[in-house]
């Protein structure tokens, strides 16, 4: 019964994996001091190089500053007054004004899409409840859960700090988590925004949503230590990519060298289907998989991609709502990708 179950369970496997492909060519010559491209779905890195040198990130930092504050305050048109200390602050600026009333996804907009170090400062010391340091600790609390652990926030904005600093590696994580939130997503990928509380049109420094076509965001960053720092992100179908450069004067261009690059040679692929039926269990009973999994895949890969199941003695699953008759596994060559479980019901 288990050989035959095998047997059903590969070649459904090999039906799902039929498509067109073209085999990865040498990525094109990326100037980034340091760089790092990620499927923005499951985190598979594409291409790295120096990914985990730790690099000052300049304005990127507002990447974390937002989706903290969007994550942390439940109603975003809610208006703030501004206090003096998130004033007069250098770089990048909305110019605001002490006890300047101003909504907080106003100031979300400012702090994306124009960089505004103040907007940045306001934001970070309204969700700390009146502490900027508070913030801080949330950011670097943040940074650790997400998996960060080669990133240090000493400030909200980016500006330059010897003890902020950050990898690319640390920066595609931050950046992928980010993107899920659909508020977030929203805000980055906006080329402009009308922000009514501040009387005026916030325009997107980001070239990569007007430039780029398939762009969907999503932060831009410079100071004169940091060099120029860029987080970008492209869809196409169903693969979006995560690409992050540190330190590169060609920015904009080679993130659009590595989407073109990526785009061309991998796909994201189904592998399988959630409750997808793969075959009768020992007592007769229909055995299926409990998730649906996809990856981002090259044409050499997937000639390589395995199925493996192993099988225990069935037990009912901590929620009581299905009986786990296995688990699965699913390999490129000898690489494990995913593990998963084989279930019945009850």
């Amino acid at each position: 019964m288990i050989q035959r179950l095998n047997k059903i369970i590969l070649l459904t496997i090999a039906i799902l994996l039929i498509s067109n492909y073209t085999y990865a060519a040498t990525l094109p010559n990326i100037e980034a001091e340091s760089y790092i491209a990620i499927d923005a779905n499951s985190g598979r890195i594409i291409s790295a190089r120096n990914a985990n040198q730790k690099l000052p990130m300049a304005s990127t930092t507002k990447i974390m500053t937002s989706i903290l504050t969007i994550e942390n305050n439940n109603n975003l048109d809610t208006i703030i007054e501004i206090t003096e200390k998130c004033t007069n602050i250098e770089g990048s600026s909305l110019y605001l004004k002490p006890k300047q009333r101003v909504s907080i996804i106003d100031l979300l907009y400012g702090t994306m899409l124009r960089s505004g170090n103040d907007a940045a400062l306001a934001v970070a010391n309204f969700t700390g409840k009146n502490s900027i340091d508070r913030f801080i600790k949330m950011m670097n609390k943040k940074a650790k859960e997400l998996g960060a652990y080669n990133t240090n926030f000493t400030n909200p904005n980016g500006l330059h700090d010897d003890d902020h600093y950050t990898t690319a590696y640390d920066l595609a994580l931050i950046s992928q988590y980010a993107m899920k939130n659909n508020t977030f997503r929203e805000i980055s990928s906006s080329k402009s925004y009308k922000a009514n509380s501040l009387n005026t049109t916030i325009y997107n420094k980001n070239k990569v949503v007007h430039q780029y076509s398939l762009g969907t965001g999503i932060k831009i960053g410079y100071t004169k230590t940091a060099g120029r720092c860029l987080v970008a992100s492209a869809k196409s179908e169903d693969t979006e990519i995560i690409v992050v450069l540190l330190n590169d004067n060609n920015w904009f261009n080679d993130s659009y060298k590595i989407f073109d690059w990526t785009f061309e040679n991998y796909k994201y692929t189904k592998i399988i289907d959630k409750h997808q039926y793969v075959g009768d269990g020992i007592n007769g009973e229909p055995i299926f998989t409990s998730e649906e999994f996809g990856y981002l895949l090259t044409e050499e890969e997937l000639e390589n991609i395995k199925f493996v199941p192993y099988y225990t003695i069935p037990h009912i699953s901590n929620d009581q709502n299905f009986i786990i008759n296995g688990y699965f596994d699913i390999f490129i060559g000898d690489e494990l990708i995913h593990t998963g479980k084989l279930i019945s019901s009850k």
